[in-house]
């Protein structure tokens, strides 16, 4: 079994606009990002799990915090994984709009009402976020080899994608700036099985 925990990004400009952030806008962390950033890696240093790995989306909050995190660990970061990106909400990319988060929330509560089908405008559908966040946890815990894995991504894709991925409900609240889930993967048989053990 193969324990990963996934932290989401320090707060960055995008979280203070509103703006879609997946590819077309991509800033910075805040100071106060940052700080959390840094109070992340310190958690992270003083906790009794040793990290084997550690990987990152190729968003630039995500980097940012990646790299904090790898100075205080010492573990250098793996690699920055696409399949890691926020969802990809198409045409809302970039968008700030009161008529885009409408979009946005209708779509999210399509998904967790099982209708996977769903896709954003020129996005994606659940069903395709859930397979390639299964594809980037199965990649991970095969380069981790039975170490703890340490992910800095996002918080709304990982949300998304849990009941899907482990047939488990939705977490029921976001993932804050900062802070750590926890996720399993466990082979045998032919197949991987991901359960969520720890939402904060």
């Amino acid at each position: 079994m193969t324990v990963l925990h996934w932290a989401r990004h320090g707060e960055n400009v995008a979280n203070l606009s509103g703006t879609f952030s997946y590819r077309v806008f991509d800033g910075d962390l805040t100071s106060r990002g940052m700080t959390q950033a840094q109070h992340l890696a310190d958690r992270l240093h003083a906790a009794t799990d040793r990290y084997g790995l550690l990987v990152c989306s190729p968003l630039r909050r995500a980097r940012q915090t990646a790299q904090i995190v790898s100075d205080r660990l010492g573990l250098p970061v793996a690699a920055e994984l696409d399949d890691l990106r926020e969802v990809n909400v198409g045409e809302l990319d970039g968008r700030a709009d009161a008529a885009a988060w409408q979009v946005y929330h209708a779509t999210l509560t399509a998904w967790r009402s099982g209708q996977l089908s769903q896709r954003f405008p020129g996005g994606e559908s659940g069903a395709e976020l859930a397979a390639r966040t299964r594809r980037a946890l199965l990649g991970i815990a095969a380069k981790a080899a039975g170490a703890d894995a340490l992910v800095i991504a996002h918080g709304a894709s990982i949300r998304a994608a849990v009941p899907a991925l482990t047939g488990q409900p939705d977490p029921g609240r976001d993932l804050a700036t900062g802070a750590v889930a926890r996720l399993s993967v466990t082979s045998g048989h032919g197949q991987a099985v991901i359960a969520l053990t720890a939402w904060p």
